[in-house]
């Protein structure tokens, strides 16, 4: 009779859990006719869409899966419209995705407030309450929570999110409980440690067995909990520091194994591929909260174990990348690995800040920091042709590349040369992609030396800056040689492709500027501080930019390899030749190499004086030639539009200080001295002689402004400080030239108005023709 009704029972709960199972699909169809925006019938079975594809679906996804094993989701069928009907109330209902996540935040609310309760009537008895019996009791309520978590997962898996909150709830209940036990029973740290940790890998396999990413984030906010409880007893006990931080490299390791084989196994949990991402970030924490200034008295032991986690942080993310890659969410590996490439730069800055009673130490933590990211850029040189890794990452690594070596120079400017060698590594794949950034990223960092110019560093550095920058300048040379055509389609097929875009040409002129910049500015920095007090630097930089001006930098679209092999030598921009302009005004890039140029030889010509004081006229020969070359080939620029009163102005003004300044120098004359002014009244009638013949107004009218200026003088301040030989020679002399110039003057310019005349004229004669 038991028997019998024992099986009697059974069957009706077998009946009763048949029964729930009608009613939940029949509530999810509902659902579902009540969210569809029409009444369309399918003419074939349309499948279930509440639930999860099963792990045996050839459609799912498999992150691990091959390119030929991979197919798009089936097309729907199509659909026949059916007749419009009424709208019901069910068309109100809300959509499928905000009731999951009204489910999620209810769900956490809910453990938020049993939490709350909780630990609100344990503060009510909580000094009746033995230590064990608080740390033991919420040891196994942590057990319970997460037990009922992962058998409701099992068993109804249609309550997927009450299932993860239990889970969730009970894995931070059990971090909780073991920082009790360390406050509250005085547990030893060490054995909280690799309990923490252990618990953290027991939630990551919980959450393999139940499907649920939600359990893998809290599982990571522990390890996170657990290496910063690590970070403050290595602080509190210096002596332990280096035992403790060797277990939580271990850790480390045992977490970064645990999270990279998992997705492999759990295709069916969504989100799987982003469980390498969680482990990356304890990862990063570690890096970056290490005990740096403990580790620094063991070294190199402890060194090794500080930089042990950016070496794992690394490997992880070459792994989570690939993942990544061939999944849907392939667009967050960029900002996975922006984020690592910030992490490493930080992590060598604060080695280098916080260790500051070891340079040494320093120097070679952020040594070793740069090897291991020169060595990531190296693993994504070969490239995959089936897949977008690691094509989708190589833009930005060379980002991250150069904060990570910005970071490197700062702690040690020795470091430079390295970090140039290890840039252009990292531009190889982004300029085989077609990119030109990195052929301007290698000249702006032969710029850094200028960083470090005033402070007081080994002539054994500035050796190694000076040959840094020179082979920076070199690798953009070869780089934009190795630079990949663009891939610009026509418009049609009788079109022809487009040129190099605006974006390339216009990176390619930086790079070349910069490259001006590198030779002109910081080359020169580095011989003065090699040869202080001579006349090398500006020798150096005068000879750079009057080459640099030659080989056609102050042209549009002018690139490195343009300038290294003179493809543009002696161009000018906007002219045809010295005579002939192609555009009725100065570009503005002429315009700038006039400035730039008359800058620098402004600047020569005052190192030239410097010169003269100290070793003499003949000594400062040099440097005044140079200054009057740079000058002319400043004017130069402008000369085609030398009937302009803008460029006429400017080249009579740049040429004439030049030639005055020169002679000062050169005799050590004053600026009120009788060669001077005899030189002003020469430049004046050059100016007015040429001005005619080349029929430009403005160098005439400056030439006689010139001239009435020595006059101005000769007869106000020269004759106030009394009369001789000299002074009425003068007079008699400048007074001859005036009347000689007063005629030429006066017959040039009656024959140009009669030429005006007559042109006009001419003018009249062929309209009335016409």
């Amino acid at each position: 009779m038991e028997h019998y009704d024992s099986a009697r029972l059974d069957e009706l709960s077998a009946r009763l859990e048949t029964l729930e199972h009608k009613i939940n699909g029949l509530e999810e169809r509902l659902a579902r006719l009540a969210t569809a925006p029409a009444a369309p019938h399918p003419v074939p079975d349309q499948p279930d869409a509440a639930h999860e594809p099963p792990l045996n679906d050839p459609y799912a996804y498999d992150p691990y899966a091959s390119p030929a094993a991979l197919r798009p989701y089936p097309e729907p069928p199509q659909l026949v419209q059916a007749p419009v009907m009424a709208p019901s109330a069910a068309e109100s209902a809300p959509p499928r995705g905000e009731g999951n996540v009204g489910s999620y935040l209810l769900s956490g609310a809910a453990a938020l407030l049993v939490l709350l309760a909780a630990v609100s009537l344990i503060a009510l008895v909580w000094e009746q309450i033995p230590d064990a019996v608080k740390v033991g009791g919420l040891a196994l309520l942590s057990l319970a929570v997460v037990s009922a978590g992962t058998t409701l997962a099992e068993r109804r898996p249609h309550q997927q999110v009450a299932a993860a909150t239990l889970t969730g709830t009970g894995g931070a209940l059990g971090f909780v409980t073991i920082i009790g036990a360390v406050l509250i029973a005085g547990m030893p740290a060490l054995a909280a440690f690799a309990l923490m940790a252990i618990w953290g890998l027991v939630l990551l396999l919980v959450s393999w067995t139940t499907q649920q990413f939600f359990t893998a984030v809290v599982s990571t906010l522990g390890a996170l909990v657990t290496v910063a409880f690590a970070a403050a007893q290595a602080a509190d006990h210096p002596g332990r520091a280096v035992l403790i931080w060797t277990l939580v490299n271990g850790y480390l390791l045992a977490l970064a194994a645990v999270c990279a084989l998992l997705p492999r196994y759990a295709s069916g949990m969504r989100l799987a591929e982003w469980l390498p991402t969680t482990s990356m970030a304890v990862t990063a924490t570690a890096l970056l909260i290490g005990p740096g200034t403990l580790l620094a008295v063991n070294s190199p032991t402890g060194m090794m174990l500080l930089c042990l986690p950016a070496v794992v942080l690394l490997i992880q993310a070459h792994q989570s990348g690939r993942l990544l890659s061939r999944s849907p969410g392939c667009a967050g590996v960029v900002w996975e690995w922006a984020g690592v490439g910030a992490v490493m730069a930080l992590a060598v800055l604060r080695l280098g800040r916080v260790v500051m009673v070891a340079p040494t130490t320093s120097s070679l933590a952020a040594a070793l920091l740069l090897l291991c990211a020169t060595a990531s850029t190296a693993a994504l040189l070969p490239e995959d042709a089936e897949w977008p890794w690691p094509r989708n990452v190589v833009g930005v690594n060379l980002a991250a590349m150069l904060g990570v070596g910005a970071a490197a120079c700062t702690v040690d400017q020795r470091l430079l040369l390295p970090t140039v060698l290890a840039l252009a590594l990292a531009s190889i794949p982004v300029v085989r992609a077609g990119s030109a950034m990195p052929v301007a990223v290698l000249p702006l960092a032969g710029l850094v030396p200028l960083a470090f110019a005033m402070v007081p560093v080994p002539k054994t550095t500035v050796w190694l800056a000076l040959v840094a920058l020179l082979i920076a300048v070199g690798l953009s040379l070869w780089l934009e040689s190795r630079l990949a055509p663009p891939t610009a389609l026509p418009d049609s097929p009788a079109t022809p492709p487009r040129p190099v875009s605006d974006l390339r040409a216009s990176l390619l002129a930086v790079a070349a500027w910069l490259i001006g910049a590198d030779l002109v500015v910081a080359l020169p920095t580095l011989v003065e501080r090699l040869a202080p007090g001579t006349s090398a630097a500006p020798l150096v930089a005068g000879a750079s930019a009057l080459a640099l001006s030659g080989l056609g930098l102050f042209t549009r679209d002018c690139t490195p390899l343009t300038l290294a092999t003179g493809a543009r030598a002696g161009a000018l921009e906007g002219a045809r030749d010295l005579r002939t302009p192609a555009v009725s005004t100065v570009p503005a890039i002429a315009w700038t190499g006039y400035m730039l140029l008359a800058a620098q030889s402004a600047l020569t010509l005052g190192r030239a004086d410097a010169a003269a004081s100290a070793i003499g006229s003949l000594g400062a020969t040099p440097l005044v030639l140079l200054a009057m070359a740079l000058t002319v080939a400043g004017a130069r620029l402008l000369l085609p539009w030398l009937r302009g009163s803008g460029a006429a102005l400017a080249i009579a003004i740049s040429l004439s200080v030049a030639l005055w300044w020169s002679a000062m120098v050169l005799t050590g004359a004053s600026p009120t001295s009788m060669l001077v002014t005899a030189l002003v009244l020469t430049t004046g009638t050059v100016c007015i002689v040429v001005g005619f013949g080349v029929r430009a107004t403005t160098l005439r009218h400056y030439g006689l402004s010139l001239v009435m200026l020595v006059v101005v003088k000769l007869a106000l301040l020269d004759l106030t400080d009394g009369s001789s030989i000299a002074q009425i020679l003068s007079l008699l002399v400048a007074g001859l030239a005036c009347f000689c110039l007063s005629l030429v003057y006066n017959r040039f310019a009656q024959e140009q108005a009669r030429q005006a005349r007559t042109a006009a004229a001419g003018y009249d004669a062929s309209d009335m023709d016409g």
